[in-house]
């Protein structure tokens, strides 16, 4: 059983590499919009049974979140020539922002000589297939236990990481910049500040670059400023709920949806909605400003409850947390 789980999670990890290899040397030849959209949509396929490979429900939940909700979202916005995969300039820079919360920084510093160093890559490109071969050779020979050997060839994964980024390239690791998830979430003073800027704050913005401001844009000229933000934030909401959903089905082993986490958003949203109204109309009547720990209590102590509430629960009340790895292949 562990050499079959093994076998998928490698199986997983190349269906990664060679899904983004097709984006990154033939879909950016393809004309930005619907036309690439289409040549993508065997990607979203894959990246879809992607969590099935793993047997886990954390790895599942991280693949889920991280492959088949971000990294989608992340080339829908490709798509159109817009979010943070068009400025990779080598397959490399486009791996790791499109898998990773990386996003290219703006200014690179100078290079290092000692890291670009021609001769430490040569050594080291010489010795990393040696100590792999190796490690074969004493794993066939002593038939040593699979999990520690795949521990094992998981740290050596590493280090070969660690060296493309450190040594193929000086410059490589300056070149990225890590993307804030939290800004202190227990200070929020608001749910529009709690979502907007504080909590998950890398999935809050690709989703308002992929549904709030393209829904708000649409809507201005018919319904007005006002209620195309209202639209655009309760859609942008309902979304999320769907996604955190599809997340929770991964993780729970495709158990039926009970839309529970789903609510969770649209309540959030309905509440932003109405927070807005009456910050708005307070501002007309000359009511007195809340003070700010009132706010971040009311504000933190309704997120918390509500979570637990509609979010946490769904997830405790399932007692499956292992499934078979390629579980969606045995279907």
């Amino acid at each position: 059983m562990e050499d079959y789980d093994t076998k998928n999670q490698m199986h997983a990890i190349f269906l990664v590499l060679g899904s983004l290899s097709y984006c990154y040397f033939l879909v950016t030849k393809i004309p930005k919009g619907i036309i690439r959209v289409i040549s993508l949509l065997p990607i979203f396929y894959l990246f879809s049974i992607l969590p099935w490979y793993f047997s886990s429900a954390s790895a599942r939940g991280i693949s889920s979140f991280f492959i088949t909700w971000i990294t989608s979202f992340k080339l829908l916005l490709f798509s159109f020539d817009k979010g943070t995969l068009i400025y990779p300039q080598n397959p490399i820079d486009f791996f790791m922002v499109a898998v990773f919360p990386f996003k290219m920084k703006e200014k690179l510093p100078p290079p290092n000589p000692l890291l670009a160093s021609p001769t430490l890559t040569k050594l080291l490109g010489f010795a990393l297939p040696i100590v792999f071969l190796l490690s074969f050779y004493i794993y066939g020979e002593n038939k040593l236990d699979t999990s520690n050997f795949t521990l094992f060839l998981c740290g050596l994964a590493m280090l070969s990481v660690l060296f493309m980024v450190f040594f193929i390239n000086g410059e490589t690791l300056a070149r990225y910049e890590l993307v804030q998830l939290f800004n202190k979430p227990y200070l929020a003073t608001s749910l529009q500040d709690f979502w907007g800027r504080r909590w998950n704050r890398m999935s809050s913005n690709i989703l308002r670059q992929t549904i709030y401001d393209p829904t708000r844009h649409s809507l201005m000229g018919t319904i007005g400023v006002g209620p195309a933000k209202v639209l655009a934030t309760i859609t942008t909401l309902v979304v999320s709920g769907i996604m955190h959903e599809m997340v929770f089905y991964y993780i729970t082993c495709g158990m039926k949806p009970t839309w529970e986490v789903t609510w969770l958003f649209v309540l959030h949203g309905i509440c932003m909605v109405l927070e807005s109204g009456l910050k708005r109309l307070g501002r007309v009547m000359g009511w007195p400003a809340v003070n700010p720990v009132v706010s971040i209590v009311c504000t933190v102590g309704f997120a918390c409850l509500t979570s637990y509430w509609l979010l946490a629960l769904p997830v405790w009340r399932s007692t499956q947390k292992e499934c078979g790895s390629g579980s969606y292949i045995n279907r």
